[in-house]
């Protein structure tokens, strides 16, 4: 799939994403910048994602497949400027990161 259509195909399935809600809130905080929790977040989408390659969302000109161990990484790079989405092949899973240092995570409802 090219950028476009993985940007695109991303916002379609995330109107149906049920979110996971955590003592009364969706959203998590990971931090930005140097406050980011990198290990936390490498952690949390090892244990979410099974899959060896997921998609990374940004918009859509900046959107492709990569590697799932190396995904905390990036979003470290872009989420200063960027929100950024990571979800698998299939858009049935999904993460939100918001550039003010939040993330949420859910499942798409069938």
């Amino acid at each position: 799939m090219d950028a476009k259509n993985i940007f695109i195909a991303c916002n379609r399935y995330a109107g149906r994403i049920k979110w996971v809600v955590i003592l009364g809130n969706e959203w998590n905080y990971i931090g930005v910048g140097d406050d980011y929790n990198e290990a936390k977040v490498n952690k949390f989408i090892s244990n979410f994602f099974e899959d060896p390659e997921i998609y990374l969302v940004v918009d859509r000109h900046n959107s492709s497949l990569i590697q799932t161990t190396n995904a905390a990484q990036l979003i470290r790079q872009l989420l200063t400027r960027n929100n950024v989405t990571i979800c698998n092949k299939d858009f049935t899973k999904m993460i939100l990161f918001n550039s003010i240092g939040v993330m949420k995570h859910g499942t798409r409802i069938i």
